[in-house]
């Protein structure tokens, strides 16, 4: 993957909001795994990987990328990957989590991610992407793509949320809706970028 990404001409937007924070959550969509995984090892940031046999193969790459991992998901193991999430967090790591996982349905954010920001009070960081050729791995729940030689990407980190760490029900489901929002948004303008040329 390593190599694979050189041969991809990527191009990283919104970097500079990042580095104002000393740990911070990234949330993007289940998918744009491949895309995303070859360029962030180096920060050290923890990734939470499924416990199926596909999470596996992507806990050894992402961990020779440079990843921190933890084994958790919405089904198995929910309460005990948002702890070790909370965890690196408050031990001074950034967290990346795709947010409508690990069976979807695709799109749609589920709650775990805005427990983590309001728990932790790091803000949370929507992530799009948009690549101009890929190939789609159809049979796949999430339609995960390869991005293809010279292709051109773009990867863009839009403005941080933050939720207030006592919320009502129905402010936590506003919360889970504005990720949502925020995650359709980012890739909308990933994609203006890469089609514009800006």
């Amino acid at each position: 993957m390593g190599f694979w990404s050189r041969l991809v001409r990527t191009r990283l937007v919104g970097l500079e909001e990042v580095n104002r924070f000393p740990n911070l959550a990234a949330a993007h969509w289940h998918g744009d795994e491949l895309a995303l995984v070859s360029h962030f090892g180096r920060a050290g940031l923890t990734l939470l990987v499924s416990h199926s046999r596909d999470g596996e193969m992507m806990a050894r790459g992402a961990s020779a990328l440079g990843y921190r991992i933890t084994r958790g998901s919405s089904t198995r193991g929910a309460v005990g990957g948002l702890l070790a999430l909370i965890k690196a967090i408050r031990g001074g790591h950034s967290v990346v989590l795709a947010v409508d996982g690990p069976q979807g349905p695709r799109g749609v954010c589920k709650m775990g991610i805005v427990q983590l920001a309001q728990k932790t009070g790091v803000p949370l960081f929507p992530v799009g992407v948009a690549t101009s050729r890929k190939y789609i791995f159809k049979k796949t729940w999430n339609q995960v793509y390869l991005p293809l030689p010279l292709a051109r990407q773009v990867i863009l980190v839009d403005e941080p949320l933050f939720f207030s760490r006592t919320s009502d029900p129905k402010e936590m489901e506003q919360y889970r809706l504005s990720v949502e929002t925020a995650l359709h948004r980012a890739r909308d303008k990933a994609e203006r970028i890469l089609r514009d040329g800006e």
